[in-house]
């Protein structure tokens, strides 16, 4: 059985593009002569398999990373210091504003170190600046123990007044910012733990145009997205006499039953309307199944939701906006819109014509930069069914992956190769594209929640 397209004679994937010089090689594909093949494993049969199942497949769990040979055993905290003002504070992701906005206000908070919580964050500056410098060595990992130890001691033993609790905040994300470079789950907790300390402090009512509502932005936007990436994510260790599929929904949405916090900032500011629309999607859409969603109210609801995301405005992202900041916004209502239309649509009907808006993403600067957010990546990814446009996503992984400023696209790349081979084998079948079970079953397939900040 050959499982890679195009194929001789099979029309449905019959057209071939040539391999340019800006293609090098991606995990899935070989190229014979000018053609390029995304193959399809045993991996990507055993998930197709598992996605029409009850009960989850036991998955196992990478092992833990190798440590680097530590490069200066005493090296000068400055060092790192300087080292993350000039380098390493552009892998911070931010959304709305620039990565050196985020890091004068880190530095300005993290210099300031005579408390415990000022403490925890000058090690988690040093320990994130570290993994970026050298890799995860001893003195990374000294320096998070460091910054774990003292982020415990200071919910203990402080009397957290805004300023405590914003350094603990900052270094929340820090640790939060860490853990996707190491490759594990953990980050989810850092950003959970910045957004109960935001709501159980004066943070969530700080005005909005200080240094801490910077702060409280940067979260927002991260556990924004962590909401996204658990609206999919299904753990596959239980056992499979365990509770059925909608059960287990319903135990996840349970755990994740945070108060989130919502900057109390102008409804006219698209990034945070389009944060704000993104979290009510992954928060309201129900599994086409589901037979609530023939409820009046509920298609009420949607409808409503999808005028709201089509009407953001993009002109006003903020006091001065830039090109960067008004076409990120762009790109995030481009993939909110398809997002909600896909996850909204049954399988049973039409699939909503989005060509229009598809093509406007595919024809637009996609074609030559680099992608700094990965949302919209994923999503475009997900509407890329012509060659043409498999090679442009390909294209940009890569130069994604050569962008030194942006951090490992891996968990990315393997979740889109996951999701194309999941369609394909839809396509050669009869059984009814389930776009909520393919793109739940590609992100799950990770040992790690992916993050898609």
């Amino acid at each position: 059985m050959r499982l890679s397209w195009p194929r001789e004679n099979d029309k449905k994937r019959a057209i071939t593009v040539k391999a340019t010089q800006d293609v090098v090689v991606f995990p899935s594909r070989r190229r014979y002569g000018k053609v390029v093949f995304l193959n399809t494993f045993w991996q990507d049969l055993e998930e197709y398999c598992y996605s029409f199942e009850e009960s989850p497949r036991s998955r196992t769990l990478e092992s833990s990373p190798k440590l680097n040979l530590q490069p200066q055993r005493h090296i000068n905290h400055m060092d790192l210091v300087y080292h993350f003002h000039n380098f390493a504070h552009v892998s911070l992701v931010t959304f709305g504003q620039r990565p050196s906005d985020i890091r004068d206000v880190l530095l300005s908070m993290a210099l300031v170190h005579d408390e415990v919580s000022g403490i925890a964050l000058f090690h988690a500056l040093l320990a994130f600046s570290s993994l970026h410098r050298h890799g995860l060595n001893e003195q990374t990992i000294q320096l998070k123990g460091r910054a774990l130890q003292s982020l415990s001691a200071s919910v203990n033993d402080e009397i957290l007044t805004p300023g405590k609790a914003a350094q603990h905040v900052a270094a929340s994300m820090l640790l939060g910012a860490f853990e996707p470079i190491e490759g594990t789950s953990e980050w989810l907790l850092h950003v959970w733990g910045a957004t109960y300390m935001i709501q159980a402090t004066p943070l969530k009512d700080q005005p909005s145009n200080n240094d801490t509502s910077r702060l409280l932005q940067w979260v927002h936007y991260h556990e924004t997205l962590s909401r996204f990436a658990m609206h999919h994510w299904r753990h596959q260790s239980l056992a499979p006499e365990g509770p059925s599929r909608s059960a287990r929904r319903s135990q996840a949405a349970q755990k994740l039953s945070l108060t989130r916090h919502r900057p109390t900032h102008p409804a006219v500011n698209p990034t945070f309307a389009i944060l704000n629309l993104l979290s009510e999607v992954c928060d309201t859409v129900l599994d086409s199944r589901d037979p609530r969603t023939s409820n009046t109210n509920y298609q009420d609801h949607l409808q409503d939701l999808k005028g709201r995301v089509g009407n953001v405005s993009i002109e006003s992202a903020s006091a001065e906006p830039t090109s960067d900041s008004m076409f990120a916004v762009h790109l995030y209502q481009i993939a909110t819109q398809i997002y909600l239309a896909r996850l909204s649509q049954s399988p049973w009907e039409p699939a909503e014509d989005l060509d229009a808006l598809v093509d406007a993403a595919f024809a637009g600067p996609i074609q030559s930069c680099s992608c700094e957010h990965f949302f919209p990546l994923l999503i475009l990814a997900c509407e890329a069914h012509r060659d043409d446009q498999r090679l442009a996503i390909i294209n940009l992984i890569e130069r994604t992956q050569r962008d030194t400023r942006i951090r490992s696209i891996e968990g990315v790349r393997n979740t889109v190769r996951s999701i194309w081979a999941q369609q394909d084998l839809h396509k050669d079948g009869e059984i009814l594209m389930d776009y909520l079970g393919i793109m739940t079953t590609a992100i799950s397939s990770s040992s790690a929640v992916p993050s898609f900040a």
